[in-house]
């Protein structure tokens, strides 16, 4: 029998250049470049007792990001960012900061960037689902301009690859790259558990430098692989995917063959990990180089 709990109404707020809004209300500039051509790059983190969990990380990410891509003129409001869920009395939530190149002529420096912050309230009752996942057919580029960067260009992309995955029976779609090799889901990372091995795909695939993925393996629980292919992500012991919002997600299908899910031991020991870490350690600084 169906559950029809009514999902609590949950609540959300926006920032747009520091100043709040609302965010229902048409107020982007119809000139504003990240709606026009998805120029503009983003991050998303988790809130947990009213924190951003790895703040610093997600910061040092964006800024990369944007000197990358030539929006070092973008005016992030930081600290308004760490204490806005506690000024809004959000205990758990979803925090994004988009960065567009704002109003201009297509290719024209970006000199006036607009920088929106939106908050949003989530459940903590509502577990993680378990996710169907299917390899894709549509590669990754390793060398392409934007690798390793979340782009709001990127959104279109994804929402054809996952309109692909459903008529597979499957909610999450799985790229390779140009050669063949396992690269990162459409907004996830990659783990691999095979033979007593836990591994994820090398940066040098043009996946994303997930904050999840790196504190796993900051913490040794995970290694960086050489090579892992599609065939390796099917034939798996454990699947498991990792994003900055939802953690350490269990895949209980790949290709229709079935996975442990939330039953696989080093799914398990991951999850326990990372719920013991944000209670602990709400800022995890990364350890220092060699």
């Amino acid at each position: 029998m169906a559950d029809h709990t009514p999902t609590p109404q949950l609540r959300s707020w926006t920032l747009i250049d520091g100043e709040p809004a609302d965010p229902g209300m048409p107020l982007v500039a119809a000139n504003d470049r990240g709606v026009l051509s998805g120029d503009g790059v983003y991050t998303t983190m988790a809130v947990f007792g009213g924190v951003p969990f790895a703040i610093s990380r997600h910061r040092r990410r964006l800024t990369d990001s944007l000197d990358y891509l030539g929006l070092e003129a973008a005016e992030v409001p930081w600290e308004r960012v760490a204490s806005l869920p506690t000024e809004l009395g959000v205990a758990d939530g979803r925090l994004r900061i988009t960065v567009t190149a704002g109003p201009g002529a297509p290719l024209a420096p970006a000199t006036n960037p607009t920088v929106f912050v939106t908050l949003s309230e989530l459940d903590p009752g509502v577990p993680t689902p378990a996710l169907s996942v299917a390899n894709g057919v549509h590669p990754r580029d390793s060398r392409r301009f934007g690798a390793g960067h979340k782009t709001i260009a990127g959104a279109a992309d994804t929402r054809g690859v996952l309109a692909r995955a459903r008529r597979h029976g499957a909610n999450e779609s799985l790229h390779p790259t140009s050669d063949h090799l396992l690269c990162e889901g459409t907004s996830t990372n990659v783990i691999v558990v095979t033979g007593g091995r836990v591994e994820t795909p090398s940066l040098s695939t043009g996946c994303l430098p997930g904050i999840t993925r790196q504190l796993l393996l900051d913490a040794g629980l995970v290694a960086e692989a050489e090579r892992l292919t599609p065939h390796d992500a099917t034939h798996a012991d454990e699947l498991i995917l990792t994003s900055s919002v939802r953690g350490v997600i269990p895949v209980d299908s790949v290709d229709q063959r079935p996975k442990p899910g939330r039953h696989g031991p080093v799914w398990q020991r991951l999850d326990a990990y990372l719920t013991q870490l944000r209670a602990a350690t709400p800022d995890p600084q990364a350890p220092p180089g060699p």
